[in-house]
């Protein structure tokens, strides 16, 4: 009987991939990577940031703001379906070029745009052009780094400065002068992270030329893939990413209703608790790296969404200092959890369908999660603009995940017992 290497399993499950990083790979090398990232997620994250003006520029109601956000992240979500179909043809960093420059011409259209209907449609674009990143960038770090949980980690924690910036960096900007700011800033920023990735980043263009199968180097172990286990780590991805639009569309707008403790107008206020509940995200991101690679990760990933179904409701009763307090802890526990599901998404996929395993886990997570946005504005308006009661709905999502999770944590625990038996009848001395 042959001996199971060590990405394969009975049931077809991949450990972790190739299990080890290449002491070549190094955070430093991927820099540029880590860098759109944040990008990426300080241009998307700018409209919830100046939501305020919006509303008393356009004179538009929740439901209406949200569902234009809506248009924008389903397109940035759903978009990263048929990129994951087309990556083993384009190489990723290409991929990612073309992301970068899209998104710093968009943000720029965005900035300039005279009416209503042309900013609707230039933020459609910037979806449309984000849309290319995640599953670029996920397939890219995965691939070189050999599914190293860590690094993954690292991805995420960098694409959450980006993250919490947009709420202050937004708030301030259109506070001083206008909400136009900040989208022709950051369209400027994307366009100088395009000059170094187009005629900088010499350790990363080496590092994805191995990927080339004419470099002549040794092909990884490919793995295989576990269908059971995807199923409960994609319906997962879908309730995660939907409360995660959720919060990120409409966190600023609570802060700034419900807080009353920084002496300055609501945009503000809301911006930079923002900032700060989604830079303790990036502790998270940190954690969820560490525990990825552990061998209980499904249950500690289980126990993670349990604990936002808690917070999530605790956050509907909230105010002022109690309020910022649970933000906080529910950013660190909510963000604790990404790099987890990335690291799974990598490790119940064989290495050949890497880029469309990202690419349907983005599809599924930003696209059917974009649904937050104008599902959130309907329930704000239905409760006379009381935007605690978004919180409330995303509790469910959360409660859903956490069954999810559950499944996820018995399936993996069958493959683990079948793989230790299969591999002790190998290792079994003959009669």
């Amino acid at each position: 009987m042959p001996v199971l290497t060590s990405g394969e399993s009975s049931l077809g499950l991949t450990e972790l991939g190739p299990t080890a990083p290449p002491p070549r790979v190094r955070s430093a090398s991927l820099l540029p990577v880590y860098s759109s990232h944040a990008m990426i997620h300080l241009a998307i994250g700018l409209y919830p940031a100046v939501l305020f003006a919006l509303r008393t520029q356009w004179h538009q109601d929740w439901a209406t703001l949200g569902a234009v956000y809506t248009a924008a992240t389903m397109v940035y979500g759903f978009g990263a379906l048929p990129v994951g179909l087309i990556i083993g043809r384009v190489r990723p960093l290409t991929l990612l070029r073309i992301c970068v420059v899209g998104v710093a011409v968009s943000c720029l259209l965005v900035a300039v745009a005279p009416t209503s209907f042309w900013f609707a449609a230039a933020l459609f674009a910037l979806g449309a052009s984000a849309s290319l990143y995640h599953t670029a960038g996920l397939t890219l770090v995965s691939t070189v780094s050999g599914n190293d949980a860590r690094l993954l980690g690292h991805h995420g924690m960098v694409g959450n400065v980006g993250l919490s910036a947009a709420p202050a960096f937004g708030g301030l900007l259109a506070w001083l002068v206008s909400w136009r700011l900040p989208f022709a800033v950051a369209g400027g920023l994307a366009f100088v992270l395009a000059g170094v990735l187009l005629f900088g980043a010499r350790d990363l263009t080496r590092l994805t030329a191995n990927d080339d199968p004419a470099s002549g180097g040794a092909p990884p172990d490919p793995g295989r893939t576990h269908l059971r286990a995807l199923v409960f780590v994609f319906a997962i991805t879908i309730a995660l990413g939907f409360i995660y639009r959720g919060t990120t569309t409409f966190l600023p707008s609570l802060a700034g209703l419900r807080t009353h403790f920084l002496p300055a107008s609501d945009l503000v206020r809301g911006g930079v608790i923002a900032s700060f509940v989604y830079a303790v995200g990036f502790f998270g991101q940190w954690a969820g790296g560490h525990l990825g690679g552990q061998r209980a990760a499904e249950r500690l990933y289980t126990l993670l969404l349990g604990a936002q179904v808690v917070l999530l409701v605790l956050i509907f009763f909230a105010s002022n200092w109690l309020l910022f307090g649970l933000l906080t802890v529910f950013s660190f526990v909510h963000f604790t959890t990404q790099p987890m599901d990335n690291t799974f998404t990598g490790k119940y996929t064989s290495l050949g369908r890497r880029g469309l395993g990202y690419g349907v886990s983005f599809g599924l997570s930003f696209g059917f999660g974009s649904l937050a946005a104008v599902a959130g504005g309907f329930v704000a308006d239905a409760a006379g603009g009381r935007l605690q009661f978004v919180f409330l709905m995303l509790a469910g999502a959360a409660g859903a995940a956490t069954l999810c999770g559950w499944g996820l944590q018995r399936v993996a625990r069958t493959v683990r017992t079948a793989r230790t038996t299969r591999a002790s009848r190998t290792t079994r001395a003959p009669d």
